[in-house]
């Protein structure tokens, strides 16, 4: 008998656990700076749980549908095309730190690249799970690609670096996940190498950051002084770590502790093992995510997960990375934990539409 095989536990249970310890962690690490900058505590935990509850109807809206609407070519188009209408808007606003990546209204903002990630990934296995989609055919490759151009332009002139390097990454896996000739990526590499190079050169900001990652003695008090403080916070915390609330990078040291750098106060106040216990979590997460992709019923759910939950762990990845001093500082949150709404909203919408295809799934029983 074929049942169907329901949502996966397993990924729903880590992804729960991520959020408990992302809203443990902001009602442990913002008070004091909330408190000074808007005259209430639980500032930035009561909007975190805003965007929770929105979350959540959209998440469980998201598992709950019966058919496949992530297959549906109109909806997928519809997604790509709000996605460059969000990353459009974002320049008739006003700036932040010299950026433009906010879209903002009624005293909420939200940050329209976080879900152009999600429509990329939408069509990227769309397109690249096409039987007529040869993407081993240069002009194919280069039709697909022309979307994942555009919306590489818009956010690096809002400027985005870091999520310019993601998106390209993402496009990268997606395309070896489909298929693509090892020639073409080393193509790839030859031409996107050298433009990497040049976009930090001619970005004072880029080339300081690359200096203070690799001479980070020397810019301990300028572009270096994050990272050199998370490193501070994350030796701090030795194996058990100083206990919930008791951090003192938090206490203005250590700037966006709650955002950027949050894993590091998790280090700090939970100690090595709670960082690892952190660490699992995001494993598990991918592990589970790719069992489902493994199991799903055709190629464009497989890279329709693979993407997702890619999407996910790599940023995970790189935002602890950042944290322990093995990459240089970028505005990349971390998954479920990071304040920020609409990291947690995308976060949950990708979760969603992984936990729908695992509903999806058939499962043949057998009777004894």
């Amino acid at each position: 008998m074929v049942k169907p095989s329901g949502i996966d536990r397993t990924l729903l249970t880590a992804a729960l656990l991520l959020i408990a310890i992302g809203f443990l962690m902001i009602f442990s690490t913002t008070p004091v700076i909330a408190r000074e900058k808007f005259g209430d505590s639980f500032h930035f935990f009561n909007r975190q749980l805003l965007f929770l509850a929105l979350g959540l109807v959209v998440f469980v809206t998201l598992i709950l549908f019966r058919s496949p609407f992530y297959l549906n070519q109109r909806l997928v188009l519809a997604a790509l095309a709000l996605a460059f209408i969000g990353l459009s808007l974002v320049f008739f606003f006003q700036k932040v730190n010299n950026t433009s990546r906010w879209i903002r209204f009624g005293g909420l903002s939200l940050q329209p690249s976080e879900f152009a990630k999600i429509a990329l990934v939408l069509y990227l296995a769309m397109m690249l799970s096409r039987r007529d989609s040869e993407i081993n055919n240069a002009k194919n490759l280069g039709v697909i690609l022309l979307p994942v151009a555009f919306m590489e332009g818009l956010i690096l002139k809002e400027p985005d670096f870091g999520n310019f390097v993601l998106v390209g990454v993402i496009t990268m896996v997606m395309l070896f996940l489909a298929g693509l000739r090892l020639r073409y990526f080393a193509g790839f590499f030859l031409v996107m190498l050298p433009l990497l190079v040049l976009l930090v050169h001619v970005d004072p900001m880029r080339r300081e950051r690359i200096r203070s990652f690799l001479n980070p003695e020397n810019y301990a008090v300028t572009q270096g002084f994050q990272a050199t403080q998370s490193t501070y916070a994350v030796g701090a915390g030795g194996l058990l770590g100083r206990g919930i609330g008791n951090s003192t990078q938090k206490l203005f040291y250590l700037p966006y502790a709650y955002s950027d750098f949050i894993f590091a106060i998790i280090a700090e106040e939970m100690g090595f093992i709670g960082a690892l216990a952190v660490i699992a979590l995001f494993v598990l997460y991918y592990l589970r995510g790719m069992v489902i992709a493994r199991q799903s019923d055709n190629p464009h759910t497989y890279l329709l997960v693979s993407g997702l939950v890619f999407l996910i762990v790599f940023q995970s990845l790189l935002n602890v990375s950042v944290a322990v001093g093995l990459f240089p500082t970028k505005g990349i949150p971390l998954p479920f934990i990071s304040s920020g709404g609409t990291s947690l909203l995308s976060s949950l919408v990708c979760t969603g539409i992984v936990l729908n295809v695992s509903r999806q799934r058939k499962v043949v029983f057998t009777d004894d």
